[in-house]
């Protein structure tokens, strides 16, 4: 990134440039959000050009020169209009006249399909940006236009996190995590979570975010690949769920290397019952609804009467995952063999009960489903 230009001759403007390439259309996005910045932004690559209005960090309109993202061509793709309809609005653009508003006029488009049918183009144009890893950018700082500002149905914070879900670069991830040996600490940021609607799959890369576990170490106990993974975890990085560890933290986590060995080794066996456990729940959600939390709560007031010390503040409520750190901080006073004794028992018992209760509770069929279910987990298990 280049420092900022003088101002023009009217002092009131002030531009950043920089090359995509040293940064991420992401990791822009985010700083720009993070300063609450107010300009327009523009990127280049090739013959393509486009801007985008941000007014106080919030994207808010966008243009592009390619003609295959411009409004007309976006509600033909979709069906929203038809070709004819197009080609004679097209011929009506005047200075002053906007395509959609003639649109409107001819009786192509309902007046409150409008709004809408901007905003998804908006989407088309910014989410295209996440492919690009070559190319320019310039920030200049001034008022947004007015007429340019229009109410965005998404969240700027979850449009970047739909971008990245897009990102086909391992170069750009691998640049954005550092390192698969750095550490990954969450930061304890719920407002951010509160605007986004994460996946299962980023749910549960998430909760393996403890700052001791290294990513390459996450990697080993996800269920998806290691490129999802890393992707995931730079998301949630550029998003300010999860941060990188600071000088220090690297080696203070390297200071008990065995245990944490042993422990990821654990907490690998705990993620594959709990992915059992997940697609049990999932299963069951599908069947009655909100009542599989009083199923889950019954078979583990069952199983805790053996297992009481085990799983005293653990449930298995809204996503069917039993809490590995919670379970972890129960037994920690015993030596590490049997923490992983008192586990694998403790949850095969727990496996038990969930089979027994849709038996006497479900039925037949249901009961099939679900055995299905656990007997691939248990070949997932393996010798563990």
């Amino acid at each position: 990134m280049t420092p900022p230009d003088a101002p023009d001759e009217d002092g009131d403007e002030l531009s950043i440039k920089g090359e995509i390439e040293d940064s991420s259309v992401p990791e822009l996005l985010r700083s720009l959000l993070g300063s609450g910045e107010t300009g327009i932004l523009r990127f280049r690559n090739g013959e393509v050009a486009k801007s985008l209005s941000i007014h106080e960090g919030r994207i808010v309109y966008a243009t592009s020169t390619n003609p295959d993202e411009r409004l007309g061509e976006s509600l033909l793709l979709r069906g929203k209009i038809t070709a004819r309809q197009y080609i004679e609005a097209s011929r009506m653009i005047r200075p002053g006249r906007r395509l959609g508003t003639i649109l409107v006029e001819l009786e192509a488009l309902d007046p409150d399909e409008l709004v809408p049918a901007v905003d998804q183009q908006v989407r088309e144009i910014l989410l295209d940006l996440f492919h690009w890893t070559h190319g320019t950018y310039e920030m200049v700082m001034k008022d947004v236009d007015p007429s340019d500002v229009i109410t965005m149905n998404i969240a700027t914070e979850a449009l970047i996190l739909e971008g990245i879900r897009r990102c086909r670069s391992w170069s750009q991830i691998l640049r954005g995590i550092s390192s698969i040996d750095s550490v990954p600490h969450p930061t304890g940021n719920t407002e951010v979570l509160y605007k986004l609607e994460l996946t299962e799959e980023e749910q549960e890369v998430l909760a393996h975010v403890n700052g001791r576990a290294t990513v390459e170490q996450i990697c080993q106990v996800s269920y998806l690949s290691n490129f999802e993974t890393c992707r995931i975890l730079w998301a949630l990085q550029i998003l300010g769920v999860v941060r990188r560890e600071h000088a220090g933290e690297a080696a203070r986590a390297g200071d008990v290397p065995l245990d944490r060995e042993r422990e990821l080794d654990l907490e690998g066996i705990v993620e594959k019952f709990n992915q059992m456990f997940g697609r049990v729940y999932a299963f069951l959600k599908g069947r009655i609804g909100d009542e599989v939390d009083v199923f889950m709560d019954d078979a583990m007031e069952q199983v805790s009467r053996q297992y009481g010390a085990l799983f005293s503040g653990v449930d298995l409520k809204h996503y069917g995952r039993a809490d590995f750190d919670q379970m972890l901080a129960n037994v920690a006073d015993l030596p590490p063999e049997q923490r992983k004794s008192l586990m694998v028992a403790g949850l095969n018992e727990l496996v038990f009960v969930i089979q027994l209760g849709v038996r006497t509770k479900r039925g037949a069929q249901e009961e099939a489903v679900v055995s299905g279910i656990i007997k691939d987990g248990f070949k997932r298990l393996g010798a563990a």
